[in-house]
């Protein structure tokens, strides 16, 4: 993707988006990589109790769909920070990325914490939150460089 003004962020805002990528990456890893997923099944309870709540259908509040749903969401702004940081990746290289390291944390879960329950299922809606984030991105710097498309001249 060809980059201009509009598109290469700032020294500044350069390292506010490693910061902030920097954090969110360690307060991922702090949740996928405890030793007991009663922290994040207990996520999931709540987000299905407020979608209750909240009148959701009952067939899209179950608890394997909302699990679906956060463990997408919980990607989308690492690869739509780091699509900011270095906007030369494209939408291809972030979701390649989030399959990559869903695997590997897949897999770490899998061998060396025996209370954790790695799926593939977790890697699939991984790789869907990194796929959304970057298109977020892909989409987002596509209007900084070509304007609004309701923009008139």
């Amino acid at each position: 993707m060809p980059l201009d003004a509009a598109t290469e962020p700032s020294n500044r805002t350069r390292r506010r988006l490693a910061v902030a990528l920097g954090a969110y990456c360690l307060f991922i890893a702090a949740i996928v990589l405890l030793p007991t997923g009663a922290v994040p099944s207990a996520v999931v309870t709540h987000v299905a109790g407020l979608a209750d709540a909240m009148g959701t259908p009952a067939r899209l509040t179950a608890g394997a769909r909302i699990e679906f749903g956060l463990n997408a969401l919980m990607v989308v702004p690492i690869s739509a920070l780091g699509g900011l940081l270095w906007p030369r990746w494209n939408w291809r290289d972030w979701t390649a990325a989030a399959f990559v390291a869903s695997a590997s944390v897949e897999l770490i879960q899998g061998l060396f914490l025996p209370d954790r329950s790695a799926t593939f299922v977790d890697v699939c809606a991984n790789t869907l939150g990194g796929l959304m984030g970057a298109l977020l991105v892909a989409v987002t710097l596509r209007a900084a460089r070509h304007g609004s498309p309701h923009e008139t001249t």
